[in-house]
Order: structure tokens, then C-alpha cells, then sequence
């Protein structure tokens, strides 16, 4: 059972990562154009720095557990403390988009927030049962 909830954890962690990688270079600057057909400089600076802001913090989340699941194992304190910190970022930040009106957000967003709290609940889930 460690194994199997080690590999989901490093998986599940490297198609966030790369889901963030994805969302700070290409979903900003579409979603952008998207919603605000003519933003003036100020406002499409502020919407593609938080994009990217977003993206990066996706990406860390996906990496720093998976990195030490994969190093560590599932088994070792610090892992337990870095997978649980983990685990309240993704769920706070998938609950802000879900209380906020998930039908209303683009799909990417949607996606994101999907994957964030399943990671999230997973990373509860192996810091409970190992």
C-alpha cells in the first residue's frame, strides 16, 4: 500500500507541476485576450503576473512533495510535515475557486482546481495511513 500511494503521490504531483508549468506559459495570455478584448498596459500586466504567480505556485506544490516521495519516501517526519503543508495550500486554493463559482471560471481554471484538490486529498490521505 506505501508504494502504490508513493507512486500516485509523485505522479499525480509531476501532472501538477506540469499542469502549472502549462498555465504560466500559455493559459494567461489566452484567457487574457479571452475576457478583456482591450485591457489598457496596467490591467494586462496585473492579470498575466497573477497567472503566472498561480502557475508557479501549482507547479511548487506539484514538485515539493513529489520530490520528497520520491527521495524520501512516505514514511520519514519531514516528509509527513512537507506533504501536509502541501495538502492545506492545494485544498485552500481549490476551495477558493469552488466557493468563488466554478461554473463561472474558464476551464483551465476549472482544471486546475480539480487537480489541485485531488492532490490535496491525496497528500492527506498518505499522511494519514503511513
Amino acid at each position: 500500500m506505501e508504494q502504490i500511494l508513493r507512486i500516485l503521490g509523485i505522479s499525480l504531483g509531476t501532472a501538477l507541476a506540469a499542469w502549472g508549468m502549462f498555465h504560466q506559459l500559455i493559459v494567461g495570455g489566452a484567457a487574457m485576450v479571452a475576457k478583456h478584448h482591450h485591457p489598457d498596459e496596467k490591467e494586462a500586466r496585473l492579470f498575466v503576473m497573477a497567472w503566472v504567480a498561480q502557475g508557479g505556485f501549482m507547479t511548487f506544490l506539484g514538485l515539493i512533495p513529489a520530490t520528497m516521495l520520491f527521495l524520501y519516501g512516505p514514511l520519514a517526519p519531514a516528509v509527513h510535515t512537507v506533504l501536509a503543508i502541501s495538502a492545506l495550500a492545494l485544498i485552500l486554493l481549490s476551495l477558493h475557486v469552488f466557493l468563488t463559482g466554478f461554473g463561472t471560471h474558464i476551464r483551465p481554471i476549472q482544471i486546475g482546481a480539480v487537480l489541485e484538490a485531488l492532490y490535496g486529498l491525496l497528500l492527506v490521505v498518505i499522511v494519514s495511513f503511513t
